[in-house]
C-alpha cells in the first residue's frame, strides 16, 4: 500500500479544518455577527459597552480624509509622525482625548513637562511618553497600592473606596510596559506630595493627568500642580464621575480657583481643566 506524502495529508487536513470553521461561523453568525449598527450596539450592551464609531481623523476610519490629514495632521502635528499608543483598556475615547490634547500643547508650543499620578501599570504613562518623548515625563506612585492614610481620609464610604486596590505594580513593570530608557522618564516613588523631589517642586508643566482616585491624593495633585502648570496647559483627572474623593477633590478645587473645567463622556467621566493663557491687549 502506498504512503500519502505528509504534505498531501497536511493539505487535506487543512481542508476539512477550513470546511468546518466555514460551517461553525456560517452557523454562529446567524445569531452573533450584527447586521446593522442597531445590532452592534446591543450586542456591545450585553458586555456593558456601545458601538463607537472610530474618530474621522482615525486612519482606520471609513471617513478619513487623507486630504485633511495632509493638511492638519490628525492625531499628528501637522508634518509629523509620531507614536500613537492605546491606553484605558478598550476606551478608546479617553485614548482619543489623551491624544489630541498632548498634540493641542505640542502644536501651541506649550512650555513643560508631563506628570502622572497615580501610574500603576504604565498603560496611559506609555502613550504620554512615547507621543511627546522630548519632553521630561515625571511618574508619581507609591508603586505599592493605595496608601492607608489616603484610604481612612476618604469623606465618603462606597465600600470600593475603603479597599486596598492596585497593588500589582512596580517600578520595573512600568518601566518594561513602557518600553524606554529615556532619561526623560523620571520616577517618582513613594507617598505624595511628600515623595515630590525638588527636580519636580522646581519643574513648570505643560500637562498633567492626574489618576489617583482617592480624595487626598487628587487634591494634594491639584494644590501641586496648579501653581506650576504653563498658561494653556491641561490637567487631566480621570474617574470624575466615578470615585467619589476625586468627585470631591475635583470640586472643592474648582469653587477656589474657577478653572475652565470640561466634563467629558470617557467610561469613567474624566474631566479636563485648562488653565487661561493671558490676553495681551491688541
Amino acid at each position: 500500500m502506498t504512503k500519502k506524502s505528509p504534505s498531501v495529508l497536511h493539505q487535506k487536513i487543512s481542508r476539512v479544518r477550513s470546511f468546518f470553521i466555514r460551517a461553525i461561523r456560517r452557523r454562529l453568525g446567524k445569531y452573533f455577527t450584527p447586521r446593522s449598527v442597531e445590532e452592534f450596539d446591543q450586542m456591545a450592551d450585553r458586555f456593558g459597552g456601545h458601538f463607537q464609531f472610530r474618530m474621522d481623523i482615525d486612519p482606520a476610519s471609513h471617513w478619513n480624509s487623507p486630504g485633511f490629514l495632509k493638511i492638519f495632521g490628525g492625531f499628528q502635528p501637522p508634518g509629523e509622525s509620531r507614536p500613537l499608543r492605546r491606553s484605558g483598556n478598550g476606551d478608546r475615547v479617553r485614548s482619543d482625548m489623551l491624544l489630541l490634547l498632548l498634540r493641542e500643547i505640542t502644536v501651541r508650543k506649550i512650555p513643560g513637562a508631563l506628570a502622572e499620578l497615580g501610574v500603576y501599570q504604565g498603560d496611559s504613562a506609555t502613550l504620554l511618553h512615547h507621543y511627546c518623548p522630548e519632553r521630561r515625563l515625571y511618574l508619581f506612585d507609591t508603586f505599592a497600592g493605595f496608601s492607608s492614610n489616603d484610604l481612612a481620609k476618604e469623606s465618603i464610604d462606597l465600600h470600593f473606596n475603603q479597599q486596598q486596590q492596585f497593588t500589582d505594580t512596580g517600578v520595573d513593570l512600568v518601566l518594561r510596559r513602557i518600553g524606554s530608557n529615556s532619561d526623560n522618564l523620571i520616577v517618582v516613588a513613594g507617598w505624595f506630595p511628600a515623595s515630590a523631589s525638588e527636580q519636580a517642586l522646581a519643574e513648570t508643566y505643560a500637562f498633567v493627568h492626574l489618576d489617583a482616585d482617592l480624595e487626598a491624593p487628587i487634591s494634594a495633585g491639584l494644590e501641586f500642580f496648579w501653581p506650576r502648570l504653563s498658561p494653556g496647559g491641561f490637567v487631566v483627572v480621570h474617574d470624575y464621575n466615578a470615585w467619589p474623593g476625586t468627585r470631591l477633590a475635583v470640586d472643592q478645587f474648582r469653587e477656589r480657583e474657577r478653572p475652565v473645567a470640561i466634563p467629558l463622556a470617557d467610561k469613567s467621566g474624566s474631566i479636563v481643566l485648562v488653565k487661561p493663557e493671558a490676553i495681551l491687549p491688541a
